[in-house]
């Protein structure tokens, strides 16, 4: 059981997840003038080149800029957490170098913020859905298990890259540039099927290949989701997330020392 002591301690360390995922959001969006409506900005930007120009090569696509949203909202919602959470760690040294805070607080609480985000985003991109042809049914309610299992997956591999940052500060360069190679692998713009059979196995080798597959059954074919895909989402999430925690905690120890 747990004591009133461990009670407290977790509350404690929850508000300063809270807390410093505030502050991330504050500091985001400080002296802006659009603000919030910045972190819309860059998939409205996908979501205009799709449409005016995919959407001719891909017309066989039914609704499509609503095909394209779907994955988009997944892909800004993982480039923005692990690029946040990859930052987390060296734009906080300063503090956990003067305050006993646990280091894993502001990977944590990144993540939580891009949660945050990702919860006002959906208003006004769940107006375009509609308008662009989504239909609401009941499978809706697999959105948050979908959600809850690619935030396991993202964070583990968040935890990895941020670690790794603060010995090899190339880890953040690399991973941005790396970046586009994931968009362009995983099928948002296109569907799995116009892939080459030879060369599908490649396009699967991306993890998002699973999740935004899976967000598509719920939110455009307005089915159960796929459950080979579950699985393999669930069983990534878990593993990276494992091996993500266990590789932070072992080289939490020497963080300071490499600020």
């Amino acid at each position: 059981m747990i004591d009133d002591k461990d009670k407290r301690g977790i509350g404690s360390f929850t508000h300063l997840i809270w807390v410093l995922a505030y502050k991330t959001l504050k500091l985001k969006y400080k002296n802006s003038v659009l603000g919030f409506f910045w972190s819309m900005l860059n998939p409205l930007m996908y979501l205009l080149i799709f449409t005016f120009v995919f959407s001719k090569v891909f017309g066989d696509i039914d609704r499509y800029p609503l095909y394209a949203l779907t994955g988009i909202v997944f892909w800004s919602f993982f480039s923005t957490s692990t690029i946040q959470i990859t930052e987390s760690l060296i734009d906080n040294s300063g503090v956990l170098k003067s305050i006993n805070v646990p280091p894993i607080a502001f990977p944590l609480s990144a993540q939580l913020a891009s949660i945050i985000s990702l919860g006002f985003t959906l208003v006004p991109f769940t107006i375009l859905m509609l308008l662009f042809g989504l239909e609401i049914s009941w499978e809706l309610i697999f959105f948050i298990p979908i959600l809850l299992i690619f935030t396991g997956f993202t964070l583990g591999l968040s935890l990895i890259i941020t670690s790794l940052n603060v010995y090899f500060r190339d880890m953040q360069l690399a991973w941005t540039s790396f970046l586009p190679a994931i968009f362009y692998s995983a099928p948002i713009a296109f569907t799995s099927e116009l892939i080459p059979k030879e060369y599908l196995l490649l396009i699967k080798l991306n993890p998002l290949y699973y999740y935004i597959n899976l967000l598509r059954d719920v939110v455009y074919h307005n089915r159960m989701p796929d459950g080979t895909n579950f699985l393999i989402g669930t069983v990534l999430a878990v593993v990276t997330f494992t091996i993500g925690f266990v590789i932070f905690k072992k080289l939490e120890r020497g963080f300071v020392s490499q600020f």
